[in-house]
C-alpha cells in the first residue's frame, strides 16, 4: 500500500478493522472517542492526514451512536485537510426502508444518505445492498460488494448432495439465479404475504424440494422468524436439510433461541454487523477478504465490478 494511504475503524469496527488491516499489511489507525457525561461524543484524529486519502472502517448498526460516530468522524477527516475519505461500510442500516410503505411515513434509507453525503465523504463501498434502488440516493460513487463468491465457495466446500437453492422471496430470485448458474442446482422459490414488517401471514413453495438439501440464500437475517418459518415449511414439503446463508447478520430480539428452535440446520452470516455468535447453529463466515481486494482495487485503479 501508498504511504499516502491511511486506515481508521470507528470504534466498532475495530476488530473487522484488524483483519483488513493485517491482510493489507498496514496499520489500522484509531481515531480518539470518548463521551461525555451527558451522552455526547468527541472524535479527533490524534495525527496528521492532512493529504492522505482516509480509508474509513464503519460499523453504523444499531445504536444511532454508532452512526454518529460515522458523520463526525467524517466531518473530523474533512476539517482536517483529507485528500479522500472512502467509507468502508459493510452493513447500511433503514436499507428495508427505500420507498413510502403507505402515506404519511417517511424514506429513512434517503434520510441516512443525505446525512451521510453532507459530511462530504468521496465514495462509499459496502456488501449487498437491500435494493439497487439505494444507490440512486448517493450523488457520490456507491459501490456495492456483493457476497455471491465469499459464499459461493463456502457452499462448493460443504460438497451437499441433491443441492437445492431458494430464494425466500421473488425479489431475492436474480441473486439465487447467480448462484443456481454457478453451482448448476435445482432451485425453488417461497412466495410469502406479509402483514407487517417482520410478521408474515402465509408461505407456499413453489417448486419441488422433497428428498433435497435445500440452501436458503438471502442478504439479511433479523428477529430470524421469517426465515424459521421457511425451513420448517420446507421440512414439511419434504426437504432432507435446510441451511441459510445470510448476509447481514442483524440477530435482534429472540433471533437466536428462535433459531435454536427451528429446523434449521445451519444459518451462515457474514461479519458485517455481528463478529462472533455463540450459538452452535450460526457460523460467522469473515467478509474482510472482499473489502482488502476493494480497497487493493481503488489503490490500483481497477474495477470493482469484478467483486
Amino acid at each position: 500500500m501508498e504511504n499516502s494511504i491511511k486506515l481508521y475503524a470507528t470504534s466498532t469496527a475495530r476488530k473487522l478493522g484488524e483483519t483488513i488491516a493485517s491482510q493489507l499489511r498496514v496499520p489500522l489507525l484509531l481515531t480518539q472517542v470518548e463521551k461525555f457525561s451527558d451522552g455526547e461524543l468527541f472524535v479527533k484524529f490524534n495525527e496528521s492526514i492532512r493529504g492522505q486519502v482516509v480509508f474509513l472502517i464503519g460499523k453504523i448498526n444499531m445504536p444511532y451512536e454508532n452512526f454518529f460516530e460515522l458523520l463526525m468522524t467524517i466531518d473530523a477527516a474533512r476539517r482536517s485537510s483529507a485528500k479522500e475519505v472512502i467509507l468502508l461500510i459493510p452493513y447500511l442500516p433503514h436499507s428495508r426502508q427505500e420507498r413510502r410503505d403507505g402515506q404519511r411515513t417517511a424514506i429513512s434509507s434517503r434520510m441516512v444518505a443525505d446525512m451521510i453525503q453532507l459530511m462530504g465523504p468521496d465514495r462509499i463501498i459496502t456488501l449487498d445492498l437491500h435494493t439497487n434502488a439505494i444507490e440512486g440516493f448517493y450523488k457520490i460513487p456507491v459501490d456495492p460488494l456483493s457476497s455471491h463468491r465469499l459464499f459461493l465457495d463456502h457452499i462448493r466446500n460443504l460438497k451437499i448432495d441433491n443441492l437445492c437453492l431458494c430464494s425466500p422471496d421473488f425479489g431475492g430470485i436474480k441473486r439465487v439465479k447467480q448462484y443456481k448458474k454457478d453451482l448448476n442446482a435445482h432451485m425453488v422459490v417461497i412466495n410469502k404475504e406479509r402483514l407487517k414488517p417482520n410478521a408474515v401471514s402465509s408461505m407456499e413453495i413453489i417448486g419441488e424440494v422433497k428428498g433435497k438439501n435445500v440452501v436458503i440464500i438471502d442478504d439479511l437475517i433479523d428477529t430470524a422468524g421469517t426465515l424459521c418459518k421457511a425451513a420448517d415449511l420446507l421440512k414439511s414439503e419434504g426437504a432432507v436439510s435446510v441451511r441459510a446463508y445470510c448476509t447481514h447478520g442483524v440477530l435482534s430480539g429472540q433471533a437466536l433461541n428462535t433459531i435454536e428452535g427451528s429446523q434449521i440446520e445451519r444459518v451462515y452470516i457474514s461479519d458485517t454487523v455481528v463478529e462472533s455468535v455463540h450459538h452452535p447453529k450460526v457460523e460467522v463466515v469473515s467478509c474482510a477478504n472482499l473489502f482488502v481486494k476493494a480497497v487493493e482495487n481503488v489503490v490500483s485503479n481497477k474495477s470493482l465490478s469484478q467483486l
